[in-house]
């Protein structure tokens, strides 16, 4: 259940076969929203540069900001080992509103010696600042992920998915405090009827160019799954902040208990603001 575990993330089984292939609709709805987000948001509306928080892996977290990731999924289950990497755009269209487009570009099977390269399953994001206090300092936000159908059955395309979520953060002494909630429902697909719920934490401690912090991830499986015992991972990692507004975190998450989809992800967040 690869997908599962990469969309929850950002969740046992194998990788879905026969996935739909592109669909002319979806592609123009994705090159419209794509158009939009590339239209420079009005003089008022422009987002200034301010403090926020580190970015977690697992961890959904509030902020406003217009950027350009990298995101790199390594992960373990049993004798299967997958790659996953995608490419997001995330843009401003309001000071307080921000879309993004996301979309798995190479996917590597190294048991079978595989690999694919193309479009996944197109992944936008809508998320509204709800709450807001002085800048890095307190954030609540609350958002909706919709997994439209549009990628290739080589990189597991063929899933429609819906999953809003809320999330917050808040500063704690010198401690970052990063808290979501969300809920995924497979509306249709290879695993249509999967609902999952997720509860997410990250701890970070924000030091001169660098960033520990740890992860914890609640994964309760609700309804057309084999196992539905609840599932606890720990993610520790690692923030390191460079010049010319790019920023590297990497973790390895680890399940805590005997329940779970995984045994090992490595994760990697490669990101740009601009």
């Amino acid at each position: 259940m690869f997908p599962q575990i990469r969309r929850m993330g950002r969740c046992g089984g194998t990788a879905p076969q026969g996935a739909a292939g592109l669909r002319p609709l979806h592609v123009l709805a994705a090159g419209a929203l794509i158009i939009a987000l590339a239209i420079p948001a009005r003089a008022q509306d422009r987002i200034d540069p301010e403090p926020g928080f580190f970015d977690p892996l697992v961890t959904l977290a509030p902020g406003i900001s217009r950027e350009l990731d990298l995101l790199f999924d390594h992960t373990r289950a049993g004798h299967e080992r997958f790659t996953l990497m995608s490419l997001k755009l995330q843009y401003p269209v309001l000071s307080w509103l921000q879309f993004s487009v996301e979309m798995p570009a190479l996917v590597l099977d190294p048991d079978r010696g595989e690999s694919a390269a193309g479009a996944g399953d197109l992944v936008v994001v809508g998320q509204a600042a709800v709450l807001k206090t002085r800048p890095g300092t307190a954030e609540l936000d609350i958002g909706v992920e919709l997994t439209l159908p549009t990628g290739s059955a080589s990189l597991l395309g063929g899933s429609t998915a819906v999953r809003p979520f809320v999330s917050g953060a808040i500063k704690i002494g010198p401690l970052d405090l990063i808290a979501n909630l969300s809920h995924q429902w497979m509306v249709d697909g290879p695993v249509s009827g999967i609902q999952l719920f997720q509860a997410n934490a990250a701890l970070g401690y924000p030091l001169a160019r660098v960033t520990p912090f740890v992860e914890l991830s609640l994964i309760q499986p609700v309804q057309r799954v084999d196992d539905d015992r609840s599932q606890l991972y720990v993610l520790p990692g690692l923030e390191l902040f460079l010049p010319w507004n790019l920023s590297v975190s990497v973790g390895v998450q680890l399940p805590l208990t005997s329940a779970r989809f995984f045994e090992q992800r490595v994760l990697g967040l490669l990101k740009w603001q601009f």
